[in-house]
């Protein structure tokens, strides 16, 4: 398979309202030039037993040829401070905290080399510590290196300083670890007269990195600052870095890790002497603006930073006492920044074409679709959304774009060891698979590990992701996942002639219930795993003021997502961030002390967790997941109620359910959802189908529904590994119906849309885009009902053939 994707592009916005403009940025590497036009995205599955992949031409849409050219991510995150006099010293004192991730790669890693830490050095000038390929501590000035004798210890704190004297040459350098053994070595301090004094390069001083050169070439521009080039990029925490105009003793170094306040006053604390005030240049507090990208400097020139690629903020500092959990309680514990090499926040590439989209254009699925004549091809996924108050529809479309960015770029098929066991079968990997695992630059999920091992937390919309894309089968499912499977979705409304809008989850926690209210219906996508408060909120005040729910998938409102604030000027929702913390399905876990959020400060991990039951929002919540075949559902008697039997019209009693589709062969399958009053699913809830005792050993529990391991979890035994299709209804008139399967979708084009599932989903749809208030239950369902007096229907857990 080839790992080579010569075309692919983002665009600057998920969300464009009929009448603004929306940009498209592509890196066209090798061909001259590149076919685009803007296309209506229909079915984006390729298998051979559906409709096959389906687009529409958007007559008077952009259609042309655009001039290519290479466009690069300077991927990595760090930190600059633009040049400025007071940084260009003849003697100093440079010191620092560091945490190192990982001091010493192998000559085969896709950034091996040196890893700046504090620099303002640049091709054999300057000053700066490094860390060097024997991940050592190593302090360099201009062509010549003093470095100590022993590596770093990975994952731990150490103290770093270095001083050079320029009267005398003397250059000093101290590795000092926070934790010693019994029997590690003493680090001592390693000097040496250096041959020539300092001579300043004309770059920024960086952080967590170092300046590779100064470029005026196209590719420098999407570096920040444009032009210049960064490399070093540092993996691991800094915390503290001080930057002093004259050699320091040793007991001055430690006295100037209290930083830069001013000295000793009737009202303040005791800081720095007059003498050693004089020297100060820089004392940059990383506690400060944890919620921004910037790095604030409280030493007397100012001299304020920015960060760049949106490294780790809220993460314990060297000072850290294991007592404040919450950095917005005690941010001084928390001065330590994260850095990776391969963070992304923002391509920063050249716009390339755009389209003004049309005041009459319809909400629905678009798409830039892209392609070279030498067979090169990318679409790029964006949504048409009316503004509020110029609703297209009473039905509305919530495309889970928060999922689709912590899905975005995932590598778990070739980075994950257990990916085999995980799918009981040998990973098929798609190009993009390929081309991501070479171009670590391009960013990774929140489902992955940085190279370091880290968690990633946070991901970004503005750079290919190359997993939002029809034609794309995902390795869980080898089937669509996200993006590809929704059209499932969106095949079936166009077939069956709904008229429908579309907006996100962008949409909606920005906007609230105002981007809600005026839909009779709101329908999910097949997996809105990941949500904010403020989305949640939302829908929960809208199916209590009358709104109908149709929930068309499973594992849903599980993660808190939020979005950070410090992107606002680039456009709504840049970033979301989750921390996955002491529960949940986790491909990686926060370290004790980092589970809230750097942008909002609210606590991360599941919603479950902050006392928001994810079977409250629709009905059922997630139960268990597999990932090797799907299955099908059997009615239960709830589902002759009357307040349901409706949503059955044209169905038998006996027929099975949704056993066909175009993900797993069934409708029920890969991430199960059921009802469970006790965990928030309204006690008035009717199970109408289930999939109970059908599922395979590959099928497990979750593991935050189980206190310790134990056999019997399975599929084949226990009886919570099932879904359940189940309805409710809500105040003033509203409902939800939960059809509780990710798989659920993929039936629903089978047989050009003439099955069961489809009935079932239209009876549904049909009723809940009604106007006024959906008909009153029969008065004897109306009584008071506790969580724990649920009364799950007879057969439920019962085998059927």
């Amino acid at each position: 398979m080839s790992t080579t994707m010569r075309l692919a592009g983002y665009a600057d916005k998920f969300s464009v309202h009929p009448g603004d403009s929306i940009k498209f940025y592509v890196n066209c590497d090798g061909p001259s030039a590149f076919e685009a036009e803007i296309v209506q995205m229909i079915h984006g599955d390729t298998n051979p037993r559906g409709p096959g992949f389906i687009e529409k031409a958007v007559p008077g849409a952009f259609k042309g040829t655009v001039a290519g050219r290479k466009q690069v991510i300077h991927g990595g995150s760090y930190g600059f401070v633009n040049n400025a006099k007071p940084l260009n010293v003849e003697s100093f004192t440079l010191q620092c905290w560091i945490w190192p991730t990982a001091p010493k790669t192998h000559e085969r890693y896709w950034k091996h080399g040196a890893q700046g830490l504090v620099t303002k050095w640049s091709g054999g000038q300057g000053y700066g510590l490094f860390i060097n390929e024997d991940g050592c501590a190593e302090l360099r000035i201009n062509g010549e290196k003093l470095a100590t004798a022993l590596p770093l210890r990975d994952h731990a704190w150490h103290f770093l300083a270095a001083t050079f004297d320029a009267a005398t040459g003397e250059a000093t350098l101290y590795h000092e670890p926070q934790v010693m053994y019994a029997l590690d070595p003493v680090i001592e301090p390693v000097s040496r007269k250096l041959t020539a004094g300092i001579v300043n390069a004309p770059v920024p001083l960086a952080f967590a990195a170092y300046v590779e050169a100064l470029d005026d070439g196209p590719l420098a521009k999407s570096s920040l600052p444009a032009g210049v080039v960064f490399a070093g990029k540092y993996n691991g925490k800094l915390d503290s870095p001080r930057l002093c105009n004259r050699a320091l003793s040793r007991y001055e170094i430690e006295t100037m890790k209290q930083g830069a306040q001013p000295g000793l006053t009737e009202r303040r604390n005791s800081g720095p002497t007059g003498e050693l005030a004089e020297c100060i240049v820089g004392a940059w507090e990383f506690s400060e603006g944890i919620n921004t990208l910037n790095v604030k400097d409280c030493g007397p020139y100012r001299l304020d930073g920015r960060l760049v690629n949106c490294p780790t903020r809220a993460m314990t500092g060297y000072n850290w006492s294991g007592t404040v959990f919450d950095w917005t309680k005690s941010p001084k514990e928390y001065g330590a920044i994260h850095f990776h090499d391969d963070d992304v926040d923002d391509a920063r590439w050249e716009v390339d074409f755009e389209w003004q989209v049309p005041a009459d254009a319809k909400s629905r699925f678009y798409a830039a679709k892209v392609t070279t004549r030498e067979g090169d091809e990318d679409y790029i996924p964006f949504w048409v959304v009316p503004e509020i108050g110029q609703e297209q529809s009473k039905i509305a479309v919530m495309v889970p774009t928060i999922s689709y960015m912590a899905y975005a770029n995932e590598h778990v098929a070739s980075n994950a060891g257990g990916a085999e066991l995980f799918v009981y079968r040998v990973p098929i990997m798609q190009q993009q698979n390929m081309f991501l695992a070479e171009h670590r630059e391009y960013g990774g999920s929140i489902y992955d590990t940085h190279t370091d091992g880290s968690g990633i937390c946070l991901s970004s919309r503005l750079r290919p992701i190359l997993s939002i894309r029809p034609k794309y089968d995902h390795f869980l499912a080898q089937a669509p996942w996200q993006y590809p499977a929704d059209l499932h979705l969106v095949y079936w409304l166009e077939t069956m002639g709904y008229e429908y809008d579309v907006f996100t989850d962008e949409d909606v926690t920005y906007e609230g219930l105002a981007r809600l209210e005026h839909y009779n219906v709101v329908i999910t996508g097949s997996h809105p795993e990941h949500n904010s408060g403020t989305q949640l909120d939302a829908l929960h005040n809208y199916t209590q003021r009358g709104g109908r729910l149709m929930y068309m998938g499973a594992d849903a409102w599980y993660w808190v997502h939020s979005y950070h604030p410090g992107y606002e000027d680039k456009g709504r929702g840049v970033i979301t961030e989750m921390r996955r913390c002491e529960s949940g399905i986790r491909t990686w876990r926060a370290d004790p002390g980092e589970y809230y959020h750097q942008g909002t400060g609210e606590l991360g991990g599941m919603w479950r967790f902050r006392g928001r039951y994810l079977h409250s929002v629709a009905g059922t919540g997630m139960s268990s997941e597999g990932f090797d075949i799907s299955s099908y559902y059997s009615r239960t008697p709830d589902s002759n109620d009357p307040r349901v039997s409706w949503a059955f019209e044209g169905i038998g009693y006996d027929e099975n359910l949704g056993n066909f589709g175009l993900v797993g062969g069934g409708a029920a399958g890969l991430e199960l959802d059921i009802v469970d009053t006790l965990l928030g699913s309204p006690p008035h809830t009717l199970t109408v189908a289930t999939s109970a005792g059908r599922h395979t050993e590959a099928y497990l529990l979750v593991m935050e529904d189980f206190g310790f391991n134990q056999q019997g979890t399975d599929g084949t035994s226990h009886p919570r590994v099932r879904s359940d299709i189940a309805y409710h209804e809500t105040p003033n008139g509203g409902a939800c119906f939960a059809f509780s399967s990710i798989a659920f979708c993929g039936s629903l084009p089978w047989n050009n849309c003439d099955n069961n599932i489809s009935r079932l989903v239209k009876n549904v749809l049909d009723r809940f885009a009604m106007d006024g208030p959906l008909p009153a239950p029969p008065a004897d369902a109306v009584h008071y009902r506790g969580r724990a007096d649920y009364d799950a229907p007879e057969d439920r857990f019962r085998r059927r053939s």
